[in-house]
C-alpha cells in the first residue's frame, strides 16, 4: 500500500487541479462584470485582522438562531459521542482494501499542504483571468483556513482527547497534552476542508461547484472515521467550525452594496397581492 501513495498525492492535486477549473468558471455571487471584480480582491492585512477579531467575538453578539444552531451541533455532538464506540466498531470490520484505497486517498483534501496548494492556484488562476472575484475566494478561503486551522488547534491542546487507535475508549480525555495520540477532538482534516469548500461554495453561482465541494468535503470528513483516526464526535465538530467559521468570514466580505430581493404576499378578504422589494 505505501508504495502507491506517491500516486494518489498525485491524483489528488488532479482533481483539485479539476475543481479549481470549475469554480473558475462559475459565477461569483456579488461580482459578475470586470469592473465590479477588480475591485473585489482588495483585502488588506488589517481588513483580515478585522475578520478573525470580528469571528472571535461575534458570540457575544449572537441571536437566538444562533445559540439554536450551536444546540444543534452539540446536541447532535453528544449522541455521536455516546455512538462512538459502535460506529468505530460497525465502521471497521466492514473495511476492504478497495475502500481502504478510496478513503486513503481522499483523506489527502483535509491536509493543509494540498489545501494551500489549490488556494494557491486558485489565487493564480483568478490573476491570469484578471478576476478579481477569483482572487477573492481564493483569500476569503485562506483567511477561512488559518482561522478555523487555529481554533481547531486550540481545542485538540486543550481537551486532549485520545484518538480511537489508542485503544482508550471515547471517553478518554488528557488536558493540554502535546502528543499526537492526543489531539482527536476537533477533526483537524475536516475543520481544514470544510473551511475551504465552504468559501468556495458561498461565493460561487454553480450547483456542480457546490455539490462538489461538500461532497468532497463530507467524503474528507468520513475518511478521518474509516482510518480510525478520528471518532464520529470528532468529525462532526471539526465540520461544524469549519463551516460556521467560512460562513461568518463570507458574510463579514458580502458586498454591502449588492442588491437584495424581498417577495412578501398581502393576501385578505379586500385584496390581493404580490409585493417586490429590491434594496440598493
Amino acid at each position: 500500500m505505501r508504495g502507491n501513495r506517491p500516486g494518489r498525492k498525485v491524483t489528488a492535486l488532479i482533481l483539485a487541479g479539476l475543481l479549481s477549473t470549475w469554480a473558475i468558471g462559475a459565477p461569483c455571487r456579488e461580482s459578475r462584470s470586470d469592473d465590479e471584480a477588480s475591485g473585489d480582491s482588495k483585502i488588506s492585512l488589517a481588513k483580515a485582522g478585522k475578520d478573525v477579531k470580528d469571528v472571535l467575538v461575534s458570540p457575544f453578539y449572537w441571536k437566538k438562531n444562533d445559540f439554536l444552531k450551536l444546540s444543534a451541533v452539540l446536541g447532535t455532538g453528544l449522541l455521536l459521542g455516546l455512538a462512538d464506540e459502535n460506529i468505530r466498531t460497525w465502521v471497521q470490520e466492514r473495511r476492504t482494501p478497495g475502500s481502504s484505497d478510496f478513503f486513503g486517498f481522499v483523506t489527502h483534501f483535509g491536509e493543509g499542504g494540498y489545501l494551500c496548494g489549490f488556494m494557491a492556484g486558485l489565487f493564480a488562476a483568478g490573476e491570469i483571468a484578471g478576476s478579481g472575484g477569483i482572487r477573492k475566494t481564493a483569500m476569503l478561503s485562506f483567511e477561512s483556513f488559518l482561522v478555523s486551522s487555529a481554533f481547531t488547534a486550540v481545542l485538540k491542546v486543550i481537551l486532549g482527547r485520545a484518538r480511537p487507535y489508542a485503544e482508550e475508549g471515547s471517553h478518554s480525555f488528557h488536558p493540554f497534552s502535546s502528543p499526537s495520540v492526543y489531539s482527536g477532538l476537533p477533526s483537524g482534516h475536516s475543520s481544514a476542508v470544510w473551511s475551504v469548500a465552504t468559501v468556495i461554495a458561498d461565493r460561487t453561482d454553480s450547483v456542480i461547484v457546490d455539490a462538489a465541494c461538500y461532497g468532497l468535503a463530507a467524503l474528507t470528513s468520513l475518511s478521518r472515521i474509516h482510518e480510525d483516526k478520528h471518532w464520529a464526535s470528532d468529525v462532526l465538530v471539526g465540520s461544524a467550525i469549519g463551516y460556521f467559521t467560512a460562513k461568518k468570514i463570507c458574510a463579514l466580505n458580502r458586498d454591502p452594496k449588492a442588491a437584495n430581493l424581498s417577495v412578501s404576499f398581502d393576501l385578505s378578504g379586500k385584496r390581493q397581492a404580490i409585493t417586490l422589494s429590491l434594496s440598493f
